[in-house]
């Protein structure tokens, strides 16, 4: 290491040797840090969705899949069930559920 006279803050080698490079800025030599940041991204986008559908009283089938039920999902069984159905299908089955609740 080279000897410097440290100014504090305002030293430019302290600053210069401090700098470092993210693994996934260098996919050729570390390929699984891409597919781990991509695996954190959809993980965080999923769980945030989850935690969305739980605090409006809906229980949606999984994790893995909340974000894409909650985008795509037109009624709460299809979330519940985690099976996205034709839009004439999915309100039938609404219908079918409140029929039965009120026997």
């Amino acid at each position: 290491m080279m000897e410097h006279d440290c100014k504090g803050d305002e030293c430019w080698y302290c600053r210069v040797a401090s700098v470092s490079v993210a693994s996934s800025a260098m996919p050729s030599r570390r390929p699984e840090a891409v597919s781990t940041l991509k695996a954190e991204q959809k993980l965080v986008k999923n769980r945030s969705a989850y935690k969305a559908m739980v605090e409006q009283g809906i229980q949606p089938a999984s994790l893995g899949r909340a974000a894409e039920l909650q985008d795509r999902a037109s009624t709460k069984s299809e979330i519940e069930t985690g099976r996205i159905l034709p839009k004439k299908l999915a309100g039938k089955v609404e219908e079918a559920k409140k029929e039965l609740a009120k026997k």
